[in-house]
């Protein structure tokens, strides 16, 4: 079987072997997931960010039903994720993708220099995975042609891109595709908590929107949504200030004046409710959308593709096929669709008259 646990919202990664000069494909040991909030804000809903928990599965013992589909609920302070019964080595740890490195920003590089006293008060949550492949997916985006891929920058540094607000944590394979196997499960352990975990589908039997034979996690540490939507994340100094990062003063530098005046022509009232927070760590924020413009449909030329597009993550060709047939279109090839989950995304465009 296999977990995907999907990760939104203000969250700290950290590695026991550190991700300094880390290459794609390396194993950096145990990762620990801190959702960081800072209890002032609590009685704040814009500012205070709130950790929950949802799950696609069902218990382990129960092969038959609805199964379990869950949105928010509560994380214990102290979380385990762990799949259970896979051959896994006991010393192998969690492996980065390249989208992660590209994506992910390392605070060391954004802020060079030593780090103080970590802020304990910030560390909310934690969750520990022991193993696994860990990436980004969606990007920070921005609506106004469409919902497009945004650049940032992140202020006080000379660092720009495009960012993740996005990370998944992939674990286990289809070695029990096509059946439920008391052994194999995953396993979420905390004070209050001791889930056991089965995919709600298996082989053919599918389902719309449910991966096969995958439980699928989703942690959000979110705070209340806004009345217009802002292209700053002054949230993410929270990160530094956690990490016991010295703050520094740049409020008079060109950069965040020229920064403060495009917030402040876009919406007074959104940047008056931020702006009260201390501005004193790095930040992301876009820089410009319209830079960003996807190209539209064209009569330019007929295609001729190269090839076939590079593996997306996940899986890859000839894994995951039910032995036991019934799946396709004839009902006997056992190569089905697998629904419309978003990482086994079916072309299927709209068109117009």
């Amino acid at each position: 079987m296999r977990a995907r646990i999907i990760f939104r919202g203000l969250t700290l990664f950290e590695f026991s072997k550190g991700t300094e000069g880390a290459k794609a494909g390396e194993d950096r040991g145990q990762l620990t997931v801190w959702l960081i909030s800072d209890p002032k804000h609590q009685t704040m809903p814009l500012h205070h960010h709130k950790p929950y928990l949802g799950l696609i599965g069902r218990n382990v013992g129960s092969r038959t039903g609805a199964g379990r589909t869950e949105k928010k609920r509560r994380i214990p302070p102290e979380m385990r994720i762990e799949l259970r019964g896979h051959d896994v080595a006991p010393t192998e740890g969690v492996k980065l993708d390249q989208s992660f490195i590209d994506y992910v920003p390392r605070l060391g590089d954004l802020r060079p220099g030593p780090t103080g006293n970590p802020n304990g008060s910030l560390y909310r949550r934690k969750i520990v995975i022991p193993n696994g492949t860990i990436r980004a997916r969606e990007f920070i985006a921005w609506d106004w042609h469409g919902r497009t891929p945004a650049k940032v920058a992140y202020m006080d540094t000379p660092y720009q891109g495009y960012g993740a607000n996005e990370v998944i944590v992939d674990i286990g394979d289809d070695s029990d595709i096509d059946h439920y196997d008391e052994y194999k499960f995953l396993s979420l352990t905390g004070k209050e908590m001791n889930e056991t975990l089965w995919p709600r589908t298996k082989g053919s039997n599918l389902v719309d929107d449910i991966d096969p034979n995958t439980v699928e996690l989703q942690v959000t540490n979110l705070t209340a949504r806004r009345r217009r939507p802002v292209f700053w994340g002054l949230h993410f100094q929270l990160l530094f200030e956690a990490a016991g990062y010295a703050p520094r003063d740049y409020r008079n530098e060109p950069e965040f004046q020229a920064f403060a005046r495009a917030a402040h022509d876009y919406d007074p009232y959104e940047w008056r409710n931020d702006s009260e927070m201390a501005t004193n760590h790095p930040f992301p924020y876009i820089i410009d959308p319209k830079s960003d413009t996807l190209p539209a449909i064209r009569n330019v030329s007929k295609a001729i593709i190269p090839g076939p597009p590079p593996a997306p993550p996940g899986r890859q060709k000839g894994e995951g096929v039910p032995q036991g047939g019934h799946g396709g279109h004839d009902g006997h090839d056992g190569h089905g669709p697998n629904g419309h989950d978003p990482e086994n995304r079916e072309i299927c465009p709209f068109g117009r008259m």
